[in-house]
């Protein structure tokens, strides 16, 4: 977003009282900030940060407090442009019990304005805007609020899991990490607790040192390497695979190291397409797939195979 603009909308905000009503988190001020700031780190567009720094201009259909009549809509574009308004008057003059339900579903979505009660329909980057604001919004009041999160945080869950394909990866990734396996509020991580950022590496334990290594460098294109006076490991991206020949594992090590109990997904910088057409090359059956699947940073698409000792392989590319 460009800096000018950022200020001159915060500007607005402070004339209009923000910082004197109270909000979950601090003020309405406070909060509003940290919206457009989620969605900055979300990499939303210009546009979509400024309309989440203004979204409650109108108020909306769970905040009474405007800062602005709907009659007024002339002066909130003077401020931040009208592709920003249009995305806060969708917002705020949505009535959510009629369009929340509908979110989740493909194709157009009708609004139900609460200002006019006539029924308008937004495009689809609007709507995907609508969501990633939404999103936004929800996840700093449940932060920020502990006992809204435990009244509404399953039912917030449930709507996000069936806005997903609305959502970007950045605002799906955010939401696994909030909310548990049950899809129930699970909270911001403990102020000073580790933050894991990569997986380094992981280990193997094989039948065959040779057959293994052999197999991962001709069928997915890893760097057989040695170290620490002849222990072997294959290498790929920033990460690599530690080999453990059965019988003679290195320690520590895990309490039941077994070839063939693991289940590895590996995102491939090659075309789903040229790798299948490789391993046909190489002999490599495929177990699976092309399907769809869920990895950590949203959709994607994945084959199935089984290295030498049966250890289940995904091989995966994000849209």
């Amino acid at each position: 977003m460009d800096g000018d603009a950022r200020l001159s909308a915060e500007d607005f905000l402070r004339t209009r009282g923000t910082e004197e009503i109270a909000h979950p988190g601090g003020t309405l001020y406070d909060h509003l900030c940290r919206v457009a700031d989620r969605l900055a780190a979300w990499g939303a567009p210009p546009d979509v940060q400024l309309a989440g720094l203004c979204h409650a201009s109108y108020g909306t259909d769970g905040f009474d407090t405007a800062l602005l009549e709907p009659s007024e809509r002339a002066t909130l574009v003077e401020v931040i442009g009208p592709a920003a308004e249009a995305l806060v008057y969708w917002y705020g003059s949505c009535v959510r019990r009629a369009v929340y339900p509908r979110l989740g579903e493909p194709g157009p979505v009708p609004f139900t304005d609460r200002f006019t009660g006539t029924v308008e329909q937004p495009t689809e980057a609007e709507l995907r805007a609508f969501v990633e604001i939404t999103v936004a919004n929800e996840l700093d009041v449940l932060g920020h609020n502990p006992a809204l999160a435990a009244e509404h945080g399953a039912a917030l869950g449930r709507l996000f899991g069936r806005v997903r394909p609305r959502m970007s990866s950045a605002a799906w990734q955010s939401c696994q990490h909030l909310f548990d396996d049950n899809g129930d509020w699970a909270g911001e991580p403990p102020v000073g607790a580790v933050q894991i950022d990569v997986l380094d590496h992981l280990v193997l334990t094989v039948a065959d040192l040779d057959r293994t290594v052999d197999f991962y460098r001709r069928a997915l294109g890893m760097r057989p390497v040695s170290f620490d006076a002849g222990r072997r490991a294959l290498a790929f991206g920033t990460s690599k695979i530690n080999l453990h020949q059965l019988g003679a594992e290195r320690t520590p090590r895990a309490a039941r190291a077994t070839p063939g109990s693991a289940d590895l997904c590996f995102v491939a910088g090659t075309p789903l397409a040229e790798v299948l057409a490789h391993l046909a090359r190489e002999g490599v059956p495929v177990e699976l797939g092309p399907v769809s699947r869920t990895g950590a940073m949203g959709p994607m698409n994945s084959i199935y195979l089984r290295d030498p000792d049966g250890n289940l392989i995904e091989i995966s590319n994000y849209p």
